[in-house]
């Protein structure tokens, strides 16, 4: 019992995935984002009060470090022996320090004072023969640049990824080869066996 609210508490708060759930991360325009997980509660000695305490508890407690609503509990319901779990982060940095992931969203220049390498290959989502370096990425202000961590993760002994569709406030223009896009670029998502860091660059 324990060990499942703990993994479930872990993808509710991670935005991680594995068989049969579904996970979508929106990044509004004002920075916000916000996610979505839907996973199977089916057991009977699963407990959802159980369940909601321990995600209210570590929110509450970021929430103490970081300062008040940098991470809100939107929702934790179970219907039909499915759990949903909402919840709201003020930015990126939230969703990327409560979770211990990678997630970073910001310019590209904020992207280099904070440390990311930028000495990489991005390609045109409409022309995968253009592509694009450090400089040119540098020089592209005027641009959003996602960077997220698309590697394996080992959570209570079980193999799981942030296979999340992200929902962004704009439309992919240039992204790393372990990306694909759908929804007329608005969404994008992590490729098959993908590892590493995953860049994507929209307006």
């Amino acid at each position: 019992m324990i060990l499942m609210i703990t993994g479930m508490l872990a993808l509710a708060s991670c935005g991680f995935g594995s068989e049969g759930e579904t996970t979508t991360i929106s990044i509004e325009k004002d920075g916000i984002v916000r996610s979505h997980i839907e996973e199977s509660f089916a057991q009977s000695y699963y407990d959802k009060d159980e369940l909601q305490q321990m995600i209210l508890r570590e929110a509450a407690d970021y929430n103490r470090e970081a300062g008040s609503g940098c991470v809100t509990v939107e929702k934790v319901e179970v219907e039909n022996q499915i759990a949903t779990v909402e919840m709201t982060y003020q930015k990126a940095l939230d969703f990327a320090e409560f979770n211990h992931i990678v997630f970073f969203n910001g310019t590209p220049g904020e992207a280099k004072d904070a440390g990311f390498d930028l000495n990489v290959v991005l390609s045109s989502v409409k022309d995968s023969l253009e592509t694009i370096g450090q400089a040119d990425i540098l020089s592209m202000e005027d641009y959003r640049l996602l960077i997220m961590d698309v590697s394996k993760k080992e959570i209570q002994g079980e193999t799981i990824t942030l296979d999340a569709t992200v929902i962004l406030n704009g439309k992919a223009q240039f992204i790393s080869e372990n990306v694909t896009v759908s929804d007329n670029c608005k969404k994008v998502n992590r490729t098959e066996d993908a590892e590493g860091l995953a860049y994507i660059l929209y307006k």
